[in-house]
């Protein structure tokens, strides 16, 4: 009787196991396919920049180095590359000094209120450096500026303290705004650093500022040249404060210049894409090392005992004035140029004698809300696609994290070394190279939103893996496999057990690429046409007109629109990656 049972039971076991290997078999293929698809999206840009380089026309056209001649023979490219490198290096220099600074101070010091100087060390992520740009032109223009006209009317006379408009103006609001990633790598590693070293130098008499510049800062080598490479990447290749402030001081770096070689008639796309090429080759250099420099942090990984914690680093006297520094240095890096692009939107014209109660209106408002005919149009299309790129942003990484962590499928190496590549590639640049390519397909994606869509994607899905492989790993693959043996599948696991508990960090990740999106100018500004236009790039327009309070108004617009949904869902998210 028992015998006939079991051989009844056999044929049900044997086509459960096939079915199963069927499903996961499918499943490969099919995650597979994503992998190859992603492999493809992220690293043709890099071969078409290459490629359009080395062409005399377009891509696949005669062989030449005309291009490659130009950029070190021109003497405006020569400017550019000159500039470039000090912009870079003043810029990167200033971030790691503000960054690491506030990581320090509000991390592994006893000052008052560090929690709070931490959380205004990271508000520059969330503004667009488009208000950075207006608040300090503001607060520090020769002519117009706020600190200037203070001085002029306390000496009686014009009085320039300050003067945002020059090599130094940019270096300034640059390092402001790339201080909080500079703070975000170097604080993970003070906050999680063992202090059994410290310990050990307190007691054999090191005081303050040697145990300083001995133990704590040599420990943190691998986070301070991750972060130092990484605003060199970003600082390389941004393009905002110099298109604005740069341009308008006649100071010409290289995206700037591939701006205008992209858009001047006739329009230069050769010499553009061999100036995106340097800026490729030292983004893809910096990146290297800083992959280096990170996998090679566990040699200054200390084990410590169970439940240490980092010792405050006692300042002594020094401790309320180093905060109220601090928090000058966050409040200026955010709040600062917020309330004063806002001040700027209620004046009918901005001038020394601007602030008066009788320059005080609301027609700014009234103009680009309701008259102004560009702004909803632009303004629907920035959120479509920042809704979009973020949702397929965080999609592709759920089913890439799947396919590498728990398949482990063949493609799994390849896909972690091609998603390296958006991180070093200056948004620029990588306009360059997505233009090269889909400007030469018939009735293809140039000149629709698809197009701005695909490069929002293919610049922040390395963001979104980052995220979700860090979430896949805190989850214990026994829950997964309890799901499947109840009968369901892996869609049905991903939907009950793995997206519940990654949900935090999921949010977290959305929001995150949807404001980065949504404030993009670099990205898209050779890929839009008239029809979609996004409101990033509309402010380019504005700012052309040189009417600062309507400006002002458009990037609070952008403010608003950007900061509603973090808002909302603020206590809902996790933006920790590990």
């Amino acid at each position: 009787m028992s015998n006939s049972r079991r051989n009844r039971a056999r044929p049900h076991k044997i086509s459960l196991a096939t079915n199963s290997l069927c499903a996961i078999s499918g499943l490969r293929l099919i995650l597979g396919a994503v992998a190859i698809l992603t492999i493809l999206m992220v690293s043709y840009p890099v071969v078409s920049v290459v490629w359009r380089s080395l062409s005399k026309d377009d891509i696949g056209s005669e062989f030449t180095l005309q291009w490659i001649a130009a950029l070190f023979g021109s003497p405006r490219s020569q400017d550019a590359i000159l500039n470039t490198i000090v912009y870079s290096a003043g810029s990167s220099a200033l971030a790691m000094v503000i960054g690491v600074t506030l990581a320090f101070v509000s991390i592994r010091t006893d000052t008052p209120g560090g929690r709070w100087i931490g959380a205004l060390s990271l508000l520059p992520m969330l503004v667009p450096p488009f208000i950075l740009v207006i608040g300090w032109v503001a607060i520090a223009d020769p002519n117009a500026g706020i600190i200037n006209i203070l001085a002029s009317l306390i000496a009686g006379s014009k009085v320039t303290l300050v003067d945002v408009n020059g090599m130094p103006g940019i270096i300034w609001i640059t390092g402001l705004f790339l201080a909080p990633y500079a703070y975000l790598l170097v604080a993970a590693g003070l906050a999680n650093s063992d202090t059994s070293m410290e310990e050990a130098a307190r007691l054999s008499g090191a005081g303050r500022i040697r145990l300083l510049c001995t133990i704590i800062l040599p420990l943190q080598r691998p986070a301070l040249l991750a972060a130092g490479l990484l605003v060199v990447i970003m600082s390389a290749g941004d393009f905002i404060i110099p298109a604005t402030i740069g341009l308008k001081s006649r100071i010409y770096l290289l995206p700037s210049l591939i701006w205008q070689n992209s858009n001047s008639f006739p329009p230069r796309p050769g010499l553009a894409a061999a100036q995106a090429l340097l800026l490729l080759t030292v983004g893809l250099v910096c990146i290297f090392f800083q992959r280096r420099a990170l996998s090679r942090g566990s040699r200054f990984t200390l084990l410590g005992g169970k439940g240490v914690s980092p010792a405050p680093f006692r300042l002594g006297r020094l401790r309320y004035p180093v905060a109220a520094l601090a928090v000058l240095f966050a409040l200026g890096s955010s709040l600062i140029p917020v309330v004063a692009v806002s001040a700027m939107a209620f004046m009918k014209y901005w001038a020394p004698n601007a602030l008066t109660w009788e320059n005080v209106t609301l027609d700014n408002f009234n103009y680009i809300l309701f008259a102004y005919p560009q702004v909803w149009p632009s303004a629907r299309h920035s959120l479509i696609l920042a809704v979009l790129g973020a949702t397929i942003s965080v999609l592709l990484a759920i089913a890439l994290a799947w396919y590498g962590l728990r398949l482990g499928g063949r493609l799994a190496a390849l896909v972690e070394y091609a998603l390296v590549l958006p991180l070093g590639i200056p948004a620029i640049a990588l306009s360059v190279g997505i233009l090269s390519t889909w400007i030469l397909v018939p009735g293809g994606i140039y000149g629709t939103l698809c197009i701005l869509l695909l490069a929002y994607v293919t610049a922040h899905i390395p963001i979104a893996m980052q995220f979700v492989s860090s979430a896949f790993h805190r989850i214990n693959t026994e829950l997964e496999d309890a799901s499947r043996v109840a009968g369901h599948s892996w869609l049905g696991t991903l939907r009950r057990i793995d997206v519940p508990l990654m949900g935090p960090a999921l949010a977290g990740c959305w929001l995150l690429i949807y404001v980065v999106i949504l404030r993009e100018i670099a990205l898209v500004i050779l890929l839009y046409n008239p029809s979609t236009i996004v409101l990033s790039v509309g402010l380019m327009d504005v700012w052309g007109n040189g009417f600062y309070p309507e400006l002002a108004v458009y990037s609070l617009l952008l403010l608003v629109l950007g900061m509603l949904p973090v808002a909302a869902f603020w206590k809902y998210a996790r933006f920790g990656v590990s």
